[in-house]
């Protein structure tokens, strides 16, 4: 019977569990680590939809750091899923593994046709205090402690530009009202919208969000290449 050379030489065994135990301590600590980048500090998203253009594209990957939880005027932020519904810890962890091997793309859990049951890539216009309305698409609005009204780009820090156009009246879009009455925010409540204002939802639909509903601030699209930029 053939024999092993590990069967009768101890310090080749013990040096082969020892190799065995470093290769586990390591991968299980670049796991926990890469984890931690991914979920407290920087993670992608794939922007699945048009809601966004022109600045960003669908089929887009785009980096968000969780660290900025406070917006400002003109930010683009992950908005979480508004449905109210929570996963187990256990779908929580399972969610948590797949995101990690498909580059955030696929988790099995918290799917939903609803547009409030996923999470979104919107842009924050206006700030708790704030005084807004809508017209033709544009939001116009007047900063808590002033008298004036300003059109959102010029109250916000970066250029960007909006998808709009005219729709027939009877289409009965969920996202595509051009017209707003004037309405003042609450302490802690923003006004997100998509910067395709005809094909979205946003907060023209469910409403101001809360700061803990403000997954993190995008920084970077990476990916395609050609459209590479930071926010």
């Amino acid at each position: 019977m053939k024999q092993n050379i590990y069967d009768y030489s101890f310090e080749m065994s013990r040096q082969r569990k020892h190799n065995i135990t470093v290769a586990l301590i390591v991968s299980v600590s670049v796991f926990i680590f890469l984890n931690i980048v991914v979920n407290f500090i920087l993670f992608p998203v794939l922007v699945r939809s048009d809601s966004m253009s022109e600045e960003i594209s669908a089929n887009s990957v785009v980096f968000v750091t969780p660290l900025t939880r406070t917006p400002e005027r003109g930010d683009v932020v992950l908005v979480k899923r508004l449905d109210g519904k929570k996963l187990s810890a256990g779908e929580n962890v399972l969610n948590l593994v797949f995101r990690f091997f498909t580059a955030q793309t696929f988790a099995p859990f918290g799917h939903s046709s609803r547009a409030t049951g996923k999470e979104s890539i919107r842009r924050v216009l206006a700030l708790p205090g704030d005084t807004i309305y809508m017209k033709d698409y544009v939001l116009y609005v007047k900063p808590a402690g002033q008298s004036q009204f300003l059109s959102e780009f010029e109250v916000s820090d970066g250029d960007y530009s909006i998808l709009s156009f005219s729709v027939p009246a009877e289409w009965d879009c969920i996202g595509s009202n051009p017209q707003m009455e004037e309405t003042v925010l609450k302490e802690n409540e923003y006004f997100v919208l998509a910067d395709n204002r005809v094909e979205a939802v946003d907060s023209r639909s469910y409403g101001p969000i809360t700061a803990d509903k403000i997954g993190g601030k995008v920084v970077l699209e990476y990916f395609p290449l050609s459209s590479f930029k930071a926010f």
